[in-house]
């Protein structure tokens, strides 16, 4: 069944813990499979039923002004800029199928301990809740018409228990586990535990030297009738093989928890200043939860640290392709 677009796609967020001049303050994450489903009363989720991820496709609008629409509390320079800045996890065949690879482990644990559907809350059917960066995340809460948080309802992340540890969380971002070794663990990285799970491509991947390039190959012969090869030959192999036979990533070894896929990206950014009332940028948010972050900055350093509000409309949710 295709997932149901939300009726209610505009969502509104204040900082409210005022915003750092000429240094990154932490807006907060945002979880929008939460919030979604808070102000459209159904459930949506991280990935559709089998665990494949959705990306949420938005308009995020950076205003320089709190949910009152109070703004500056000095007067800045005209160099003056509120900057916005949208943290994410990879969009890459490693974290979908690490997803959909939970997926089915959750489904598995059930299955092994009893659990039948049937005995599952309504919620709980839907896709893995997810954390972004660490073990019970602390979530934005969007503000109503008069600025202030709704209420909301529940948002239980999903736990997971085995022979090794008897409960932890998934994140999609932070650093990774050495799974070789240790326990007692608060939240797994998706995409470095999937990559835990199998067998790392070979250091040198291409084929022996005696099946390379043929040594007096009619090509070459036709492009360069004149040249003698026979000198060089051994240099060419020795070229070839050296060519192209690791992979263009970082590969991992059980050891390596800061691997590159444990890394976050910059989804996008936004700026606002004095010439321009608001800053708008239309970002791809895989698993529809990422992290903000945001700046006041001029070159005078003018100490300027309102709040600032930002507004996400969904325009789009796609399964990730990976």
């Amino acid at each position: 069944m295709a997932l149901k677009f939300p009726s209610q796609s505009k969502l509104q967020y204040v900082s409210g813990s005022g915003i750092s001049n000429d240094g990154w303050t932490a807006y907060g994450k945002l979880n929008l499979p939460k919030d979604l489903s808070l102000l459209n009363r159904r459930g949506y989720s991280s990935t559709d039923k089998k665990g494949i991820p959705y990306v949420f496709r938005c308009r995020f609008t950076l205003f320089p002004q709190d949910e009152d629409g109070f703004g500056y509390d000095v007067l800045p320079g005209i160099d003056f800029a509120t900057t916005l800045k949208i943290d994410g996890c990879q969009n890459n065949w490693v974290m979908r199928n690490g997803a959909v690879k939970w997926h089915a482990a959750r489904d598995a644990m059930w299955k092994k301990a009893g659990i039948k559907r049937r005995n599952l809350g309504t919620y709980a059917k839907l896709g893995v809740k997810y954390n972004y960066s660490g073990a019970g995340d602390t979530w934005l809460i969007p503000i109503d018409g008069d600025g202030d948080a709704f209420a909301g309802g529940d948002w239980d992340i999903d736990t997971f228990s085995d022979e090794q540890d008897a409960t932890y969380q998934l994140k999609i971002v932070g650093v990774g586990v050495d799974e070789d070794s240790t326990s007692d663990n608060a939240a797994l990285n998706v995409g470095y535990s999937y990559l835990m799970s199998r067998s790392p491509p070979p250091v040198d991947s291409n084929l022996e030297t005696s099946e390379g390039p043929a040594e007096y190959s009619h090509l070459n012969r036709l492009l360069s009738e004149t040249a003698d090869y026979s000198a060089r030959t051994d240099d060419i192999h020795d070229d070839v093989q050296a060519l192209g036979d690791a992979p263009p990533y970082d590969n991992w070894t059980t050891e390596d928890v800061n691997n590159d896929i444990t890394e976050s990206v910059e989804l996008g950014r936004c700026v606002a200043g004095l010439g321009n009332s608001f800053g708008q940028v239309i970002v791809d948010v895989p698993f529809g939860i990422c992290t903000l972050r945001a700046t006041h900055y001029s070159q005078a350093d003018d100490n300027v640290t309102n709040d600032v509000s930002v507004a996400v409309e969904v325009l789009d949710i796609y399964p990730m392709q990976g």
